[in-house]
């Protein structure tokens, strides 16, 4: 294998791309039914919310941002990072695809009277700079770079900066990777054991140093914690694993066993069920 010539880009390409979704209007409607539930866990868990002022105040730090600062963020859902953000530069321009979460932003941005926020309702691979937006100073991604061609969305990344891109993705195995490969097991579905559910740092590293562009890179620790009001909603949130890749019809039997298997997994609180781990998250800047 020649490392020193080896396509990373068709790498990923052919094992990650977002391309493998049934089609991308799947992948949106699954974040628009999802946005509400995944807001819910994201915004009330103080580990996590804990680790996201620690990034905020490192990204002020590292991408120097003041009043003056502009910030083109992918992907921001629910404004995890976009209300935060949005309270210490000048402007932040979205691009977000799912209605359903450019709706709870909007709706964070107006309780708490931030008004220079503006959404683009598209997905990445459709957006252009000059067309869609001009340059900003940061251009960032939490978690949500899931795109055809992951080379051509980091040169547009890249090329849509002033001076800084940075991007957060996992610094491990996927979180959920030991209950995918379980469920797997319980469906009978080939190539559950090698869990890329998850971007891998290290592939969208190799196809950056590819185009000559050299990132830093720190690992640190990560709280994890997903909640869900019920089994049945556990259910279809795991489910959505395999269905966003292929056809799936399972039995009544198949269907008692995974949630068998979920109910022995997570963790039975008052109001629901959550599943608690560590992790390690991974941040790239250049």
């Amino acid at each position: 294998m020649d490392l020193i010539n080896f396509n990373w880009s068709e790498y990923w390409a052919n094992n990650y791309s977002g391309i493998n979704h049934k089609s991308k209007e799947d992948l949106v409607d699954f974040w628009d039914k999802f946005s509400e539930n995944y807001a819910k866990h994201i915004l009330t868990n103080e580990n996590l919310n804990g680790d996201i002022k620690r990034n905020v105040e490192k990204f002020k730090e590292i991408f120097n941002l003041d009043n003056n600062t502009t910030i083109l963020e992918i992907g921001p859902g629910p404004g995890t990072y976009t209300i935060p953000l949005a309270k210490i530069v000048k402007n932040i321009t979205v691009v977000e695809p799912s209605t359903g979460m450019s709706e709870i932003l909007l709706k964070r941005a107006k309780e708490e009277n931030i008004d220079n926020i503006t959404i683009i309702n598209k997905r990445w691979d459709d957006v252009e700079l000059h067309r869609d937006f001009e340059k900003h100073d940061l251009v960032f991604s939490s978690y949500s770079l899931v795109v055809e061609d992951m080379g051509e969305s980091l040169l547009k990344m890249n090329e849509s900066k002033n001076k800084y891109c940075g991007i957060l993705t996992f610094g491990n195995l996927p979180v959920h990777k030991d209950i995918y490969v379980k469920i797997g097991d319980i469906l009978n579905l080939e190539n559950t054991k090698k869990g890329d559910f998850s971007l891998n740092y290290i592939l969208i590293n190799n196809i950056l140093n590819q185009y000559e562009i050299y990132a830093n890179i720190n690992i640190h620790e990560k709280s994890f914690c997903q909640y869900f009001n019920n089994i049945e909603e556990a259910f279809k949130k795991y489910k959505s694993g395999y269905t966003k890749t292929r056809e799936l019809e399972l039995s009544e039997d198949q269907i008692n066993d995974v949630k068998k298997l979920l109910e022995d997994t997570l963790t039975k609180t008052e109001d629901g069920w959550t599943y608690n781990t560590e992790s390690k998250e991974a941040f790239l800047w250049w």
